[in-house]
Parts: C-alpha cells; sequence; structure tokens
C-alpha cells in the first residue's frame, strides 16, 4: 500500500528528479496485473511491416494486435499515436502468452 501512494504521489514530482528506473517501476506499481486484467483497450498505432493496429491496454498497460484490419480502420489509426482510441471488438485481439498467462 506504501508502494502504491509513494507512486501516486511522484505523480506531482517534476519527472527531471525521479530516475528512469523509478519511473518505470512506478508503473508496475500502478498498472493492474495484466494476468486479472478486464482489459480496456485502445489503439495506438498502425503497424506498418505486418499492416496491424497496435492497442494497448489503458489499466494494465499490455500491448496486443489487430490482425487483418479493414481499409477503414488502417486509415483511421494514422493519428492513433497523437490520440489513442478505444478499440471495442475485443474478438479481434490477437493474444499473446507469457509467463503462463493471456496477454
Amino acid at each position: 500500500m506504501l508502494k502504491k501512494t509513494r507512486a501516486l504521489l511522484s505523480l506531482l514530482v517534476p519527472q527531471s528528479w525521479l530516475s528512469t528506473a523509478y519511473i518505470t517501476e512506478r508503473l508496475s506499481i500502478l498498472m493492474d496485473d495484466p494476468a486479472t486484467c478486464e482489459h480496456d483497450w485502445y489503439v495506438v498505432a498502425g503497424i506498418l511491416d505486418t499492416v496491424e493496429l497496435q492497442v494497448q491496454c489503458m489499466k494494465c498497460g499490455t500491448y496486443s494486435e489487430v490482425p487483418e484490419p479493414t481499409q477503414e480502420e488502417w486509415n483511421a489509426c494514422a493519428g492513433a499515436m497523437e490520440n489513442p482510441y478505444p478499440w471495442e471488438d475485443t474478438s479481434r485481439i490477437r493474444y499473446y502468452q507469457t509467463d503462463e498467462a493471456a496477454h
């Protein structure tokens, strides 16, 4: 509990006062566990190599992809890095299996 409180308070501190290692640790403290998370997916980018949409859960920070987007979906992802938008069709998300948990 103390770690989470400290991590929340550190959001009020200028980032330049914090080490890069702590900033990374803070994210893991504040994010939900991917194995138990009820994911809230947002499109954050388009992957040009494989023509897939990259989605990220805003609760746990997990990344996944949506393979074979429609032309409309592909066009819409052009500004997703600056303005992520919600992804509703969870049946099309390709999950990863790591550390015995689906991400």
